[in-house]
């Protein structure tokens, strides 16, 4: 098999202890070990505290990975604080560092806003790296100056799960996130639209690196690997499909059901395990759909042949998100390089 693979860990305490920030630094180090891409955690205040923390953790554990979050957004982070932060951890990283942006869900939503324009997204992306590269960056009507040191482009990938956002990625992003699904027809679609975009734009189709978002749970115990997956597949259920459904691959069947459950997403129990969202995804019977289109849950053995099936669907890189304590993230990574890679490598 020749998949690429990269992790996101979300480390559900939203206060590190001392002790959990050494196991951050040592699950970055696990992962960096075992050959994976990138290393990130997610942006968002909402339940996780300060995502810069975490981000600097991951860096002091990495050598060779990329590091960064996954995502960022327009609305929570102003440029020149992202560049400076950027700068920073390339640094520590020795060139390593990454961006990823997306229009935002819970960190945005939960401070008043909604999600970000794409054109917003766009000029966002283009003040980072102008104040990367040393320029005056305009951003919102203002003229934004950061007195960092000129520097070689930072990674950024854009994060798309809808049609028009996966045209934007390919005209700007140096990587996209495609968080659309993981079935056949959904991924060749995916991938088309990457590419059209980057025509538009005068790329080389190619350029944009494709990275499909997996939710994700290794466990020995099968049936409690789909449990402890369902609060995030009912996250990215909603956020999918908040724009509609239209031009997204999704069954007649399902349609009204999906509207209703986007209609009743509760934020206050984003990403809460036995939470209403969990709930209502499961009463309108979408959990099954969301597991075959996001979902990698079970032991080695399972993960072995899933990620076989997603190989043949037209996928080369997988963006692993995984959730849990630090102590569960590290079972995962031990049992990851030990069960799952020497099989698929």
């Amino acid at each position: 098999m020749g998949l690429e693979y990269a992790v996101q860990f979300t480390v559900t305490a939203p206060r590190l202890t001392r002790q959990d920030a050494a196991g951050v630094i040592e699950l970055a180090a696990m992962a960096d070990h075992l050959g994976l891409h990138s290393i990130g955690t997610g942006d968002t205040s909402f339940r996780l505290g300060e995502a810069a923390s975490r981000v600097t953790l991951l860096a002091l554990g990495a050598r060779r990975a990329y590091v960064g979050m996954r995502p960022t957004n327009p609305w929570t982070r102003d440029p020149q604080v992202v560049a400076g932060f950027l700068a920073s951890i390339d640094s520590i990283t020795g060139g390593h560092a990454f961006m990823e942006v997306a229009t935002g869900d819970s960190a945005v939503t939960s401070v008043g806003r909604r999600p970000a324009s794409r054109a917003r997204l766009a000029e966002f992306v283009g003040c980072v790296r102008d104040l990367l590269a040393g320029r005056v960056g305009s951003y919102d009507g203002r003229t934004i100056r950061c007195a960092t040191e000129p520097r070689p482009p930072v990674r950024v990938s854009v994060g798309a799960e809808g049609p028009l956002m996966l045209h934007l990625a390919g005209r700007i992003g140096d990587a996209v996130s495609i968080g659309t699904g993981l079935t056949p027809e959904v991924v060749a679609d995916s991938l088309e639209r990457v590419r059209q975009g980057a025509r538009e734009a005068g790329r080389d189709p190619e350029a944009p690196e494709p990275w499909f978002t997996v939710r994700s749970v290794l466990d020995t115990d099968r049936d409690r690997a789909h449990r402890r997956l369902r609060p995030s597949l009912a996250s990215i259920l909603h956020h999918s499909m908040r724009a509609g459904t239209a031009d997204r691959h999704v069954p007649e069947e399902h349609r009204a059901a999906l509207a209703e459950f986007v209609a009743g997403y509760v934020l206050d129990d984003h990403q809460r395990a036995g939470g209403r969202n969990e709930e209502l995804m499961c009463r309108l019977g979408l959990a099954d759909l969301a597991a075959e289109r996001w979902g990698l849950a079970g032991d080695a053995g399972d993960w072995v042949e899933r990620l076989a099936q997603l190989e043949d669907a037209g996928i080369r890189r997988v963006w692993l998100a995984a959730r849990g304590t630090v102590g569960q993230l590290r079972e995962t990574v031990r049992s990851f390089g030990e069960d799952v890679l020497p099989h698929v490598r």
